[in-house]
């Protein structure tokens, strides 16, 4: 890879930094983490995407085989490697900090470790001014590492699914979000929020489009109504795409599905950032 990080003249710091968060696996975080990153690379935008899940899907959704590199962001957290040392450039253009299963015993190395919400914020301090983007695939589960995710980023993005308790786990990100602020001062913002489709039939239509207003609902009473519900088409080419180890841009981009995601890119790239 060639070394991005040699320049004549120290960057100023740029990258606007987003995780994609739930604590409920299966809502499509990654998916929407690596369609979004595949977009805003072809929209000529240098883009960074972090891996922190142990079972590493944006990693291998990327092309990257797990078994071909040495360094990880687990490596990063315990400063084995410095974060520039781990960097892959993938063919789609999007760069990636790999994953490693290692990051399942996280939760217990870094319990009494001091500061250890801010670990991934200082460690892309280093780096923020060589991308646009950076953004943050948050594994389900952990709530050390989705704490950290929070806290490295300005805005978050909401991945939902289309089933009954996806308005309910609403509540718990809320709460999660509130702690972060209460006990660190952390501010995050919530970018929008991606409601993900079951199916083609009607019915499940109905359903998505019932559970959107809900949610906008919701939005609403929390003094947060201007964030914007986007319902993402269900399509086979994702699972496809992933197989491929490429985003939707680069391998369906004219597909219903990929037009889509570049909506929410586009919506990326003209957000108000504050």
């Amino acid at each position: 890879m060639k070394n991005i990080f040699k320049r004549d003249n120290e960057p100023e710091p740029s990258a606007k930094k987003i995780a994609f968060v739930h604590h409920k696996g299966g809502t499509g975080k990654t998916t929407s983490c690596l369609n979004i990153a595949g977009w805003l690379a072809k929209m000529n935008k240098k883009v960074l995407v972090v891996d922190l899940d142990p079972q590493g899907n944006a990693t291998t959704g990327l092309g990257i085989d797990r078994k071909t590199y040495e360094g990880s962001i687990y490596d990063v957290f315990f400063s084995q490697k410095n974060i520039e040392e781990v960097i892959l450039e993938t063919d789609s253009g999007i760069y990636l900090v790999p994953s490693s299963v290692d990051l399942m015993a996280v939760e217990m190395r870094m319990a009494r470790q001091i500061n250890n919400t801010s670990v991934l914020k200082e460690s892309i301090e280093s780096i923020k001014g060589y991308f646009d983007y950076i953004l943050i695939d948050v594994p389900p589960g952990s709530m050390l590492l989705m704490a950290n995710a929070i806290v490295a980023s300005e805005n978050i993005i909401i991945p939902l699914d289309s089933g009954v308790f996806a308005y309910e786990t609403l509540e718990v990100l809320k709460t999660l979000v509130t702690d972060l602020h209460e006990e660190l001062g952390v501010e995050t913002n919530v970018m929008m929020v991606l409601l993900r489709e079951y199916s083609t039939s009607l019915l499940d239509k109905r359903t998505t489009n019932g559970l959107k207003r809900l949610l906008k609902k919701f939005l609403a009473k929390n003094g947060i109504g201007d964030v914007k519900v986007f319902t993402i088409p269900f399509s086979r080419k994702v699972y496809w795409s992933q197989m491929k180890g490429m985003p939707m841009s680069h391998y369906a981009a004219p597909s219903k599905v990929g037009r889509a995601y570049k909506e929410l890119a586009e919506e990326v790239l003209c957000y108000q950032y504050e």
